[in-house]
Formats: structure tokens, sequence, C-alpha cells
């Protein structure tokens, strides 16, 4: 390649570069991310902190509660219980969808509809924001397990 092609390219990819420094959706992510909104959201995430409390401040120790996204739009919430010896677990499964232009997710289960407002979403941070307080009211943080 010439210079002159060199630097049409480099300029090109400045801009692209400059111009994706803009385009996170929410508040607290990074400026640019390679991977889509989807695949950082899939997979399995585990509550650690809900309104700024540890989730063992919020539930009390020995409390584990997960939410699971699947790819075609299935989802699951759990908690587990450990004691000693003696553990106990629930799920429950249902359907997430974007909403809002992929700022919120809806989850449907148990008869319910929650809108979570996105507030971070990297590959292995989560942070939801939850108005209906039907599973935990306030703000949520998750770790991709």
């Amino acid at each position: 390649m010439n210079k002159p092609t060199n630097l049409l390219l480099f300029a090109a990819t400045l801009v692209t570069v400059l111009n994706f420094q803009s385009c996170s959706k929410y508040d607290e992510n990074p400026p640019f991310s390679l991977s889509t909104k989807k695949s950082r959201l899939v997979g399995e995430w585990e509550v650690v902190k809900i309104d700024g409390q540890s989730s063992n401040q919020y539930f009390g120790p020995g409390y584990t509660y997960t939410f699971e996204f699947e790819k075609d739009g299935d989802f699951e919430f759990g908690y587990t219980y450990s004691y000693g010896s003696y553990t106990n677990s629930y799920s429950s499964s249902g359907e997430w969808e974007w909403e809002n232009n992929k700022e919120e997710i809806e989850i449907e289960f148990q008869g319910y509809v929650i809108d979570y407002e996105i507030i971070k979403l990297t590959k292995n941070e989560l942070i939801l924001e939850d108005k209906s307080s039907i599973i935990f009211e306030g703000e949520i943080e998750l770790e991709k397990m």
C-alpha cells in the first residue's frame, strides 16, 4: 500500500473508533464494546449486591440468588440456601426480551412482568434497576458465574 492509502485507512479507522465512543446506551458502561448486547447478557448471573448492600447483608448468610438468560429468550430465576450440610434450592422459569431499544429487559415469570432498566452490561457485570420491587427493590448488581 502507498502512503495516501495508509493515511486514508488510518483516518477512516480513527473516525470509526471515535464515533463509537458515544455508542454505549448504559450509563456506567465503557463507551465501546466488540461484543453484542445479547452475547454479554446470555449466561448465568449471581446477585452480589442490592442497593449497595452485599447479598449476605441483604438476604443473610447462606443465600445465593441467580438469574439465567438464554439466547432463545428463556429465563430462569433461582436461589439456593446452604447451612452446613443442609441445602435447599428453588427455581422458576419464564421468558425475557429486550424493551425500549435494548435499554430495558422485560422478564415474565410466575404471572408477573418485570421491567429492569439496564444501568451497566459488560461480559462480567450487570447492573439493573428494578422499580417494580416484585423480586428486589432498587439497584441489583450481578456478576457472571
